[in-house]
């Protein structure tokens, strides 16, 4: 369970801020279009209340004077810079954000907002003011802070634009009243500042992280978002606390925290079938353990005669290829995107049958096995049980002369044959006390059978073996050539 799904306790610590919320449709919808673009201000990261003892402003400000003033965010930045100078600033916000780097706990709660967008693959572009890395880090965000950096806009993948600069360019960073000037100057001109209005005029703005009476949340809405008047979409502010009221500020808000806000929103998604849920991701993890244990025990089948041990190395190959990048790419949302994992097994299907054509069978294993695990993301738990442990030549492919590379969503042949399935494993491995080596030679003798309608499949087998010096292990690359 992650943090933002924690349900709502009065009181906790972790979760009291996670209210009951009903998502607006339209909210939903520009999810759904990919038109949904966060503002994120300095309350989903290291000044989430609660979390330091003070607020950075509060502690820049204890170091001026013993009382307070209550003068705004960049006034005070201002009298600091100008009493102990710029660089004395930037190094007290680099040790606010190291020390939250430091401590797990620390980091998991700042970034809790962070690493819940990660899987929402339909939100690929954020405003913020902050100056951390946290987007970039948890959510797989490009960075772009200079204007020279909207010459790569169209790389694919999530972006986060640093309205105030960021910690990887200290002199971008936008913090004092003459920083504030500037920007403001800049904005109006500047490549940023016209990305700016494109998206605030085009898609639908959710602000969170921000209160009504925040100095970064008045200057992006009273100097932009109002010159579209009328036109301009409906925007939201995520706050868990009631926002003071304002008949000039047009906002729907909606009570609860930004963690949970993401949450709340990936399940209405999922509800659509345009998620992958997360324990989806995680099941993919365990999944990846269960392989590598049975990779290792499957090593006994090479020693043994007719059981073609060298394919089910490949084939083992693929799936832990695939479980692994899963693992990588996880935080920027590419595996929560069921038409993107759909797209994924219908390319590698392609790729199979290519190979298969070719009589390429250790490429041929090697992609099944690729193509079986990300289709996994798309299994329920009972049918996530039947998938093949070891390669067992039973796709129709391996025999046909023109082989469909499409049935592997539309009929997967698994599905309606347990043959060395995932669950068979299991029980055999709980039995055994270890791991089940007779069982893995049975079926991959019962596999090697089958696997003699396939022409030139165990003299390519043979041709492997003989290549291999005592000890060593056949292994497929994550390379295709010949293939693609």
């Amino acid at each position: 369970m992650s943090l933002a799904s924690a349900p709502f306790h009065e009181g906790c610590a972790v979760c009291g801020s996670h209210y009951a919320v009903d998502l607006p449709d339209d909210l939903v919808e520009a999810a759904r279009r990919r038109e949904l673009v966060v503002f994120a201000g300095a309350g989903i990261s290291t000044e989430k209340p609660g979390l330091f003892p003070e607020t950075f402003y509060e502690e820049i400000e204890a170091r001026l004077r013993e009382t307070a003033s209550g003068d705004p965010f960049p006034a005070v930045m201002q009298d600091f810079e100008d009493q102990f100078g710029r660089g004395e600033l930037i190094r007290t916000l680099l040790e606010r954000l190291d020390y939250v780097s430091t401590f797990q706990s620390l980091q998991n709660h700042t970034t809790a907002f962070h690493q819940e967008i990660a899987t929402i693959s339909q939100l690929d572009a954020i405003f913020t003011t902050n100056w951390d890395d946290f987007f970039e880090r948890f959510s797989g965000a490009r960075p772009f802070v200079l204007d020279e950096d909207f010459a790569f806009f169209d790389v694919p993948g999530r972006r986060v634009m640093k309205l105030h600069g960021s910690i990887s360019n200290l002199s971008s960073i936008v913090a004092t009243s003459d920083d504030y000037r500037r920007r403001e100057a800049d904005l109006a001109q500047s490549v940023m500042g016209a990305k700016l209005r494109d998206y605030l005029s085009t898609r639908t703005i959710v602000f969170v992280g921000y209160s009504l009476s925040d100095s970064d949340f008045q200057n992006i809405y009273h100097n932009v978002i109002e010159r579209m008047g009328r036109l301009r979409r409906r925007a939201y502010l995520v706050t868990p606390v009631d926002p003071a009221v304002s008949p000039t500020i047009e906002l729907t808000h909606l009570k609860t925290d930004g963690g949970h806000f993401a949450h709340l929103l990936k399940k209405d998604l999922e509800a659509t079938g345009q998620h992958v849920p997360d324990v989806r991701l995680a099941r993919a993890e365990w999944l990846h353990r269960v392989i590598l244990d049975a990779h290792t025990a499957s090593e006994v089948l090479l020693t043994q005669k007719g059981t073609l041990g060298a394919f089910t190395q490949s084939y083992q190959d693929g799936m832990l290829a695939a479980l692994g990048r899963m693992r990588l790419l996880k935080h920027r949302g590419v595996y929560s995107d069921p038409r993107a994992v759909e797209e994924v097994v219908h390319s590698y299907g392609h790729h199979f049958v290519t190979a298969v054509e070719r009589r390429r069978y250790f490429d041929a294993s090697y992609v099944e096995g690729y193509m079986i695990a990300t289709r996994c993301l798309l299994l329920d738990d009972d049918d996530l049980k039947r998938v093949p442990i070891v390669a067992t030549f039973r796709d129709s492919a391996y025999r046909s002369r023109r082989p469909d590379p499409h049935r592997v969503l539309e009929s997967p042949w698994w599905m309606s044959i347990e043959d060395a399935s995932l669950h068979q494993y299991l029980e055999a491995a709980h039995d055994s006390s270890g791991p089940p080596t007779q069982w893995l030679i049975d079926r991959s003798t019962d596999a090697a059978s089958r696997a003699k309608r396939s022409p030139g499949l165990a003299s390519e087998h043979s041709e492997i073996m003989a290549t291999l010096r005592p000890g060593q292990v056949p292994q497929h690359s994550e390379f295709l050539d010949g293939v693609l």
